[in-house]
């Protein structure tokens, strides 16, 4: 994971900087404001002292930050190969797209389905599906990701797939997606806007899974990070647990609660990872940090300039995402005369912010004209169900948004359909919005698509 850069240096005409931050984003829609060093005070020895200092924070706030990084940097998983008797090599080449491939026998898959449906767990519907979409949803769904690849990438490359040709190319791009192989992903996009004369679908973050992580957090619940004691050099952990989790989920929880003081360097790691996280797209759930914002106060004085203006704008940065515009731009005045530089105007933030207080008036959704489905579904469902029982009973239709939905476990899809059935034989009507390909050909296996709308994604 790479250093979250927001430190610069840029010639203005007089007053000395911040040489070691960026105004904080308050105005996304406007160039960023970098500072620099000043010709005019350069030869004045207090100033240079100064400016050393600075130096040296920021260098300590870097290796903090490179040293966290580097243990997040994830390889590339190794291929594997298929270890079937009967498999055959093909190899097969879509335009910029070659790919040698192992392939099971596809009737394996099959008897797959076939198992899971006398097993009484499951019962797979009967449709007029193309059995390869239904054999790799059912694949993918049971972790088996290299086969279901195997499967798709031979169909579309005998091109024998009639109306379901789009959707066999989608399933695949997404497969790719949240696998990690970007590489697969943008050839196959070339090959796609050739055979279909239109745009491919873009490469999302979020919907790549991280390959190391080992356990999930629980279905539904939003995961959260504590900051406690002193906000310095020593909140790597809490840092690196951040920017693990902004993988793979889609709201973070950062709770200030417990923070007794702050110091420089502090200030600047967490305005790096705020950043960091706002650039994701995560949705934040920002608990007690309109107390954080006072300890900042605590350590600043208008009109001196310390070591480094990284307390300044992590105080504005969380004015902005408080949406607090008057005590924005009071504390851009104080900003201003210290450093004789005025930050950019105030706009509401763009990631969608909420207070403690307002997560518990929706802890169990209401109020929210949609319900966000986790990343993962796999394991016991009750949880996710009570979730989605409690948004119908306020919303009719009930939308449950999909759009960070990745894969949703064999096992776990049986409760739900079964959990769904209940729901709307009791009146309740249910969409499921924004599902990626993979996961709605498994709804239409399994039939949930029966009981309530589908709406796969668009790209």
């Amino acid at each position: 994971m790479g250093i979250f850069s927001l430190f610069g240096k840029n010639n203005r005409p007089s007053g000395t900087p911040p040489a070691d931050d960026k105004v904080p984003a308050a105005a996304d829609n406007q160039a960023p404001v970098l500072f620099g060093e000043s010709p005019e005070r350069h030869a004045n020895s207090t100033t240079q002292r100064d400016g050393a200092a600075r130096s040296t924070t920021t260098m300590k706030i870097d290796a903090i930050e490179s040293e966290m990084s580097s243990e997040f940097v994830h390889l590339p998983p190794s291929p594997k190969a298929s270890a079937d008797a009967d498999s055959a090599p093909i190899t097969t080449t879509l335009g910029p797209l070659t790919t040698q491939l192992t392939l099971p026998v596809m009737s394996r898959a099959t008897e797959y389905l076939d198992d899971q449906s006398r097993s009484g767990s499951i019962e797979v519907a009967v449709s007029d599906t193309p059995e390869v979409i239904e054999e790799a949803a059912v694949l993918f769904a049971s972790n088996q990701s290299d086969i279901a690849e195997q499967l798709l990438l031979h169909a579309i490359t005998e091109n024998n797939l009639g109306s379901s040709t789009h959707v066999v190319w989608s399933m695949l791009l997404d497969l790719y997606q949240i696998t990690g192989k970007q590489q697969e992903f943008d050839n196959l996009s070339v090959d796609f806007a050739n055979k279909f004369e239109t745009s491919p679908p873009t490469w999302i973050d979020i919907m790549t899974l991280d390959p190391q992580a080992k356990s999930q957090e629980k279905i539904g619940a939003t995961p959260a990070v504590a900051f406690s004691g002193k906000l310095d050099a020593n909140i790597g952990k809490q840092l690196e647990r951040a920017q693990k989790l902004s993988a793979i989920h889609p709201a973070m929880r950062l709770e200030f609660t417990r923070v007794s003081s702050v110091d420089p360097i502090g200030c600047g790691l967490l305005l790096r990872m705020l950043k960091k996280l706002q650039k994701s797209g995560l949705d934040l759930t920002l608990v007690d940090a309109d107390e954080l914002a006072d300890k900042i106060r605590q350590i600043l004085q208008v009109g001196r300039r310390d070591e480094t203006a990284a307390p300044w704008l992590l105080l504005l940065e969380i004015l902005h995402l408080l949406n607090l515009e008057q005590a924005y731009e009071d504390a851009s005045i104080d900003y201003s005369i210290t450093f004789e530089v005025s930050p950019p105007p105030f706009v509401a933030p763009h990631a969608k912010i909420i207070t403690a207080a307002e997560d518990d008036s929706q802890s169990a959704n209401i109020g929210s004209t949609s319900l966000l489905m986790p990343t993962l579904i796999e394991g016991r469902t009750e949880e996710l169900l009570t979730k989605i029982q409690t948004h119908a009973l306020v919303h009719s239709p009930a939308i449950i948004d999909c759009s960070r939905l990745v894969r949703v476990d064999f096992s776990a899809a049986g409760e739900l359909l079964n959990g769904l059935s209940l729901l709307a034989a009791s009146g309740n009507a249910i969409e499921f919005h924004n599902v990626n390909h993979l996961v709605t050909a498994l709804f239409k296996v399994i039939g949930i698509q029966e009981i309530v709308r589908v709406v796969p994604r668009k790209n």
